[in-house]
């Protein structure tokens, strides 16, 4: 499945999930995903409510930069995001930290 359809099944999870909107209340980020080999996302958290859209972010909080599969394969758990930015798969720039926070988010919502 492409990243971009699993991350807005994650993206609805987090919507209907009361825990995760207590969690990410105050947390106001947005994330620019460039996907190499389709069209660019982003997803913004703001006051416990997050949303995706196509596109570019006018000012991003921090940008993630890969390939279609290895997002897709972070997306559905198969791949550690961290094994994979190590491993030079996936690039990030921006406020490295609050990807560390995303990461922890959408790994509750995956199952």
């Amino acid at each position: 499945m492409p990243a971009k359809e699993l991350l807005e099944q994650i993206v609805s999870k987090a919507n209907g999930n009361e825990a995760v909107k207590k969690e990410i209340s105050g947390f106001n980020k947005v994330f620019q995903f460039k996907v190499t080999d389709s069209s660019p996302f982003y997803v913004s958290i703001e006051n416990g409510s997050v949303t995706m859209k196509d596109g570019e972010a006018q000012t991003p909080s921090a940008t993630i930069v890969g390939t279609d599969a290895v997002l897709s394969d972070m997306f559905s758990g198969k791949l550690d995001p961290i094994k994979a930015f190590m491993a030079g798969q996936i690039k990030v720039s921006g406020d490295v930290f609050s990807t560390q926070k995303l990461t922890g988010v959408i790994s509750k919502l995956r199952a």
